[in-house]
């Protein structure tokens, strides 16, 4: 090796070794104050009420409070627009849902959801109910199926949704798609008025959350035949999964998830990401999950990071061949 060599990998090493200690002093002197927590809602929604659940349970741990900042608008672009132009340090975070990954496809973004955020945590699951009007002959899931593709297309089953772009629009196009029937897709402006027009027949059939769905179901109005996600839901584990249906596959999340502006410091990050995991595992905390119909999911940040990717790109390929536009 010539002399040059030798000093270019003398620098290299030190240079290594030196950002490697300044990310490790900067992680063990982090936080040294507040950090603030964008939301893309407003106070009172489900992300809204996981921040406010969290916080109290990070503070000690941290040692600094996590304040929240409720940004709402423009289908959740203009909070994360807000986290992306951040400085990179650790003390601007923003925790959004699945949509993150399905807002970009249908609406003009100024960033790139997977490129230009950090992915630190996937913090919770939220599987979706497929629900019929209790006036449907289905029972279960591939009678429904059968009957929506015995319908003339002019009379397609009509199933509703709280808004274009929603997951529970995105659940409804590809049980249609995979489930080889067309449907009339009719959304609402928001989830009240979708689930009384369900309640009352209006519309025949669609997604629900789980806390939207089970008074419904109590009171006899709808039927439960599946569930979006890979896992049955804890809360009525009678109910089988869509993909374990006849639709192999099939799996639509409603997921919450932590993320940093791009170029965090790994050691940030990582910390964040190992006391966002303890949080979850916190017992009151898990109980408000498991009683909001939904679950813990936590992991590491490659696996928050896959999660992104995936979604993105599996979204943005059932948008395009089921021609979701946006409202």
């Amino acid at each position: 090796m010539t002399p040059h060599h030798v000093l270019q990998r003398r620098t290299f090493v030190a240079a290594a070794l030196g950002s490697a200690m300044l990310g490790s002093a900067w992680g063990s002197r982090y936080p040294d104050k507040p950090i603030k927590l964008v939301l893309p809602v407003s106070p009172g929604s489900a992300i809204d009420a996981t921040a406010r659940r969290l916080g109290p349970v990070l503070e000690g741990p941290l040692g600094q409070a996590l304040v929240v900042e409720n940004k709402p608008g423009s289908a959740g672009l203009i909070a994360t627009a807000q986290l992306v132009r951040s400085a990179a340090d650790g003390y601007t975070l923003a925790i959004v849902a699945s949509t993150h990954c399905i807002t970009p496809h249908l609406y003009k973004a100024s960033f790139h959801p997977v490129q230009d955020v950090q992915p630190v945590v996937a913090l919770t699951s939220g599987p979706l109910i497929l629900v019929v009007h209790a006036s449907l002959p289905a029972r279960d899931v591939q009678q429904f199926v059968s009957y929506a593709r015995s319908l003339p297309e002019k009379q397609s089953v009509a199933m509703g949704n709280p808004g274009n772009g929603t997951p529970l629009h995105i659940a409804s196009a590809l049980m249609a798609l995979k489930g080889g029937f067309k449907a009339l897709h009719v959304a609402y402006k928001g989830i009240g008025a979708y689930s009384t027009d369900l309640a009352g027949g209006q519309v025949m059939a669609g997604f629900l959350p789980w806390v939207a769905a089970a008074p419904l179901i109590k009171a006899g109005q709808v039927r439960a035949l599946g569930v979006s996600t890979l896992k049955r839901l804890s809360a009525m584990p009678e109910v089988p999964t869509l993909a374990e249906s006849g639709l192999p596959g099939f799996e639509v999340d409603g997921w919450l998830a932590l993320i940093a502006p791009k170029g965090t410091p790994t050691a940030i990050v990582q910390r964040l990401n190992a006391e966002f995991n303890n949080a979850l595992r916190a017992p009151e905390f898990e109980r408000f999950v498991a009683d909001s119909g939904g679950a813990v999911i936590g992991g590491t940040v490659t696996d928050c990071e896959s999660l992104f990717q995936r979604d993105f790109t599996e979204y943005g390929r059932l948008i395009a061949q089921a021609g979701i536009k946006a409202d």
